[in-house]
This record gives C-alpha cells, structure tokens and sequence, in this order.
C-alpha cells in the first residue's frame, strides 16, 4: 500500500492570469509557463498597434519563485514581459528561439525544435517536456512575420500513472495539429481569444469554433480555456465562452489534474 500511495501523481495547476500559471508535482517540481504578470491597465506595444491589459494577475512570488522549469511559447509581451524576466534568472527556461532570453542569466537556455524533447526526473518521477506545432496566424505570410511558436505537451510518468498535459499556445486549429498530441489527455490548456479575425492573417489565435473541434477530435478528460479577454485586442469573451459550456479560471485559482 505504501509503494501504491508514493506513485499516485499529485499534480495542481495554479492560475496566475493572461496565459501565465504553474504545474505542481507533488509541491515538488514546479513547471511554470508564460510569466507576463504586469498590472491590469498597461499599454503593451505589438507590431503596429498598442493592447492595453485589462485583468488582474496573481504575481504570487512566493509560488513563481518556486518553478525550476520555465515554458515560454513566444516572445510577444502577453507572454513575457519585463516582471516575468525576473523570475527565469537562475532558472531552466524552454523556448522555440534563443532570441526570447537574451541578456538574461538563466541556468539553462534550451530551445526545443517542434517535435522535440527535454527530459527531467526527480524522486520516482519522468517528465517529458515535448514542443508541438503552434501556428500563429492563418496564413503563410503572417506566420513568418509572428515568428515561431511553441506548444507544449507535458508527461508525467510514476510507475502507476501517467498524466498528460496540453497547452497549445497561440495557433489557430490547423490541418492536422491533432496528429501531433495523443488523444484523451488529462488536462488542455488552450488560447483563444479570436485574435484580429477580420485582419489579413487573422484569426491568430483559435475560436470557440476551432476549440470544439479540437475537443471533439482529442476528446480530452478537461479542457480550460485562457487567452479570452485580458488585452484589448482579443476579441473572444467570457460569456461567450461559458454560454459554450466551458468552466474558465478565475485569477489565482488551483485546480486539481
């Protein structure tokens, strides 16, 4: 019973706002992903326009400071701002590009190439970190000027259990992205936000059309949508979503995976 109850994985997922939250295992390991934790009312300058923030974060530094591994999915500044910076000094930071940590301090500079891997254990644990294609416009043309972006599938292995986690980052849903991930994952973290739907490129993120899609061809055991209206320039809203029948995390909130 003791070997039963020591791999039974204990894994939280502790919302801190925008796309930005931390992955406990067993209040051991934290995984953190898109630190942008910049007060509600800031102007973010992204090519050719300003988007203000319009909702609170949790910069609960107690907990950031806990992370050992950083997820970055982009470099846009609703992913990573200056606050956020101070928090992967000293620390594991995985990214698609070199670009994104320049001039900081970070233990560990990795880049994964879509496809790729980074392994950790600790204790009786096995995480690997996978990134996933993530496409960022609905054309060719703004895809190459956005720039490459990750998502990333977490596997949490004991010797009894295997829990499997989905952040998409910013994509659309496009042919065969659900090739790439496995079906009936424990927990998909996905952006919406409907991002300049009627621009050349756009949507650059998902819709609630593209996310039922996605649920129904991955059917996973929970799907949480974020990404929805912290900026000015997304353009999905809340009510929409949970009209949709979709639970969406209040700021701070610790759910359970």
């Amino acid at each position: 019973m003791e070997t039963i109850c020591r791999s039974i994985i204990s894994i939280s997922f502790t919302y801190c706002g925008v796309v930005c939250g931390v992955i406990s295992v067993d209040d051991k390991f934290y995984i953190g992903i898109n630190p942008d934790l910049s007060p509600k009312g800031t102007l973010v300058q992204f090519k050719g326009f300003v988007s203000k923030k319009q909702t609170d974060v949790n910069n609960d530094k107690k907990l950031l400071n806990k992370v050992n591994v950083w997820l970055i999915i982009h470099g846009h500044r609703d992913h990573l701002d200056d606050i956020g910076k101070g928090y992967l000094r000293d620390k594991t930071v995985i990214s698609p590009n070199r670009k994104i940590t320049e001039g900081l301090s970070c233990l560990n500079n990795i880049v994964l190439n879509w496809g790729e891997e980074q392994h950790f254990s600790f204790d009786e644990y096995q995480i690997a970190i996978k990134a996933i294609p993530a496409y960022h416009a609905s054309n060719f043309i703004m895809q190459k000027i956005v720039g490459k972006v990750n998502g990333y599938q977490i596997t949490i292995t004991s010797p009894l259990q295997t829990r499997i986690i989905y952040f998409t980052g910013d994509t659309i849903l496009y042919p065969r992205l659900t090739d790439y991930v496995p079906q009936k994952i424990d927990a998909i973290f996905a952006n919406l936000g409907a991002v300049k739907s009627d621009s050349f490129g756009g949507p650059f993120t998902m819709d609630l059309k593209m996310l039922k899609q996605l649920e129904s061809t991955l059917q996973p055991k929970n799907i949480y949508p974020i990404h929805i209206e912290d900026y000015s320039h997304y353009q999905t809203t809340k009510r929409e979503v949970t009209d949709a029948n979709y639970k969406t995390l209040s700021v701070g909130e610790m759910i359970s995976i």
